[in-house]
């Protein structure tokens, strides 16, 4: 990943801005990490300030010329595919999962029932040498929590015992004291918060950034005895990036509300990120590369990190200053007084696309039904060469905005001193291993065709009877698709009229036709592997038409 990031100059900052000095063209000015002034050096500020709405914080080969900065991006490359291989084209680009709330036991939640050990749990079994307890405390809080967890404790191995004494000081909610003196011990006082511990805290700063930048599992993996299913392998690589090295665009507010003030700098804490930064970082991340980007998408001081998905300007016009002044909630005036390098104002309404939380599930969760989306409202500040210079948020966006946007550099590691970041490596390879036949493939094939009616939700829909089957059975499903445009198709296998996988949704722009093979493992195939199995394809677009020509299942048992 670290290749990837130094395409476009991105670099680890500290409290020396790197910037650029003027363009070998004399006439045209130079910004913060301007691609026109990549080979220059030297510096100057801008209406950006030289802190922490810096756009040259991300990168120093940055494009801020509005008319030539895409108005639609989407995350459609996976990041990790040059590190792992294997799992391009089985997993998804991203992938959703809970943030394991810390209130509710973090990495070592009980997810599958109380039963069935912990991610953090399975770890120390596997690799610490450590079996650990059978029983797990009935509270995390309380009266009577205390006592529970005491007895845990003494059994628990290395691993779990440090997540639930040490992270963000998980052990303070069950120990008997009054760690935050409000006069309520073991519980919530009258600010919602449990002994110092907010009811939000979690590892979403280590989801969003491990989603992105590692493939989800697609099959659960046996180590040293110890089963671990997608949901357990999840949390692992969540444990393994809550330290991550990053590049950070903006500063964190710390209130809990927000009032607008047209009088403040667009760069004040609360008042950033910089919708000028947030602009030109978000078009050149998205609409000219395909780079990791994480946002706190709330203004005030709690912090949701989510992974940004894409995002799509859906006004961007030019305005004047008295209506600017107005956007913005300024006085009345004919005159833009907040940057004096502005020369043209334009207003600007972007929708931004973020990965957003699921359930703590045992099998693979993608990201197709976890995408949620905001608008922002704003102006953009452009100098007399149309580059972006600076932004101010409109009154319906100011309180309600990014916080900050940060990308991952690629290096991550554990804070938990007994979780090793070459044993989470090694079950998130072997989740992408093939499954190993036991015996010989099992063919099912469809009967007929189906016509693919254009633009309509229902599709067309071609069924395969398989029946005879015992075991766990690896999946082929070989389809022959004839389309004018297949771009336009969704395509999906079903059993028994449940959604088993969306085997392509969108792709392939303008080509014709579909003549390829999906590999399903035995985890994605499911337990119960008899029924009717139906492929489904819908046509979400108008003017194309086509048909399902045939279907092939071919299922081989594995061990």
């Amino acid at each position: 990943m670290k290749s990837l990031l130094a395409g476009l100059g991105l670099a680890l900052v500290g409290s020396q801005l790197v910037a650029c000095a003027e363009s070998q063209d004399a006439g045209e000015e130079c910004l913060p990490g301007d691609i026109d002034c990549y080979e220059s050096s030297g510096g100057k500020e801008d209406a950006f300030g030289s802190g922490a709405n810096d756009p040259a914080r991300m990168s120093q080969q940055l494009n801020y010329r509005l008319a030539e900065l895409p108005k639609k991006g989407t995350r459609t490359k996976p990041a990790w595919k040059d590190s792992h291989p294997a799992a391009v084209g089985k997993a998804p680009v991203a992938w959703a999962d809970t943030y394991w709330p810390t209130i509710e036991g973090g990495h070592n939640t009980r997810f599958q029932g109380k039963t069935e050990k912990s991610p953090i749990e399975k770890y120390d079994a596997a690799f610490n040498n450590a079996p650990g307890c059978e029983t797990f405390p009935s509270k995390m809080y309380g009266e009577g929590a205390k006592a529970e967890w005491d007895t845990y404790l003494k059994c628990a191995g290395p691993a779990t015992k440090w997540q639930s004494e040490t992270f963000q000081s998980a052990g303070q909610i069950h120990d008997g004291k009054d760690n935050d003196n409000d006069g309520v011990t073991d519980d919530q006082g009258e600010d919602g918060n449990v002994d110092g511990m907010a009811t939000w805290w979690g590892t979403c700063h280590a989801w969003a950034p491990a989603s992105l930048m590692l493939p989800e599992p697609q099959k659960s993996v046996t180590a040293n005895g110890v089963t671990f299913s997608v949901g357990d392998i999840k949390a692992l690589m969540q444990n393994m990036f809550d330290r991550t090295s990053a590049i950070m665009l903006g500063g964190r507010c710390n209130a809990k509300e927000i009032k607008h003030d047209p009088t403040i700098s667009a760069n004040d804490p609360c008042s950033d990120l910089n919708p000028g930064a947030m602009h030109v970082v978000i078009t050149n991340f998205l609409g000219i590369n395909n780079l990791p980007l994480v946002e706190d998408r709330t203004a005030n001081f709690e912090v949701w990190n989510q992974a940004v998905m894409g995002y799509e300007i859906t006004k961007q016009a030019t305005i004047s200053n008295t209506k600017a002044n107005q956007c913005v909630g300024a006085a009345a005036s004919n005159k833009w007084s907040y940057n004096k390098d502005a020369k043209k104002l334009t207003e600007v309404r972007m929708t931004v696309q973020y990965l957003t939380e699921s359930g703590a599930e045992a099998t693979p969760v993608g990201f197709e039904n976890n995408i949620r989306t905001d608008d922002y409202h704003y102006i953009l500040e452009l100098n007399g060469d149309g580059k972006i210079v600076g932004g101010r948020y409109c009154t319906d966006s100011s309180n309600d905005h990014v916080d900050f946007l940060w990308a991952p550099t690629g290096t991550f590691s554990a804070s938990n001193p007994s979780v090793t970041t070459s044993k989470v490596k090694e079950l998130i390879a072997k989740a992408f291993q093939a499954d190993a036949p036991t015996g010989p493939e099992k063919v099912f094939t469809s009967t007929g065709t189906s016509s693919i009616p254009d633009n309509i939700a229902t599709g067309a829909s071609l069924d395969v009877a398989v029946t005879g089957l015992t075991g766990k059975q690896s999946l082929a499903v070989t389809v022959d698709i004839t389309h004018t445009f297949v771009g336009d198709l969704t395509v999906e296998l079903l059993r028994d009229g449940q959604r088993v996988k969306v085997l392509r949704q969108n792709t392939g722009g303008s080509a014709k036709n579909i003549a390829e093979t999906y590999t399903l493992s035995a985890n994605e195939v499911g337990g119960t592997v008899n029924g009717t199995y139906t492929l489904k394809v819908v046509d979400n677009a108008a003017q194309d038409v086509g048909t399902i020509n045939t279907v092939k299942l071919a299922f081989s048992a594995v061990q």
